[in-house]
């Protein structure tokens, strides 16, 4: 839901189109400076899932075929997955410390998805209802 939303939304794009996510004024655990909207060169959103940081850029390809699909976590199932994978497989403690790096961004990412849901509705309502927004 979160792409379709961002998609549609100018008012979640002016928001987070800019690297506030990870400042003062928009907190984050896992992120700096990190700006959720951005755009293809066609003008169309990315699907922030896609864009989420790689799990591993410094090891070979077969080895990341072995642990994370496509080097990153842009779904519940690999998430899901690279869990798994921790719990039941051997990992070196760098591959370890790397997924679960990338678990918590991919959790945060989902935070922040209910959030923006939330914005983009009390946007919509409040605009509709000619109020001003928050």
């Amino acid at each position: 839901m979160l792409p379709a939303i961002l998609g549609e939304s100018k008012y979640l794009q002016s928001l987070y189109c800019k690297p506030i996510y990870g400042t003062e004024k928009c907190r984050s655990t896992n992120y700096k400076n990190w700006a959720w909207v951005k755009f293809d060169p066609k003008g169309n959103v990315i699907d922030p899932y896609k864009i989420l940081p790689p799990v591993f850029d410094d090891i070979d390809r077969e080895a990341i075929d072995n642990l994370i699909t496509e080097n990153g976590l842009a779904d519940g199932g690999a998430a899901m997955t690279a869990y798994a994978r921790m719990q039941f497989s051997e990992m070196t403690q760098l591959e370890y410390d790397r997924v679960a790096n990338a678990l918590l961004k991919y959790c945060e990412l989902d935070t922040f998805a209910m959030v923006a849901i939330y914005q983009y509705w009390k946007h919509e309502i409040d605009s509709a209802r000619g109020g001003r927004d928050e």
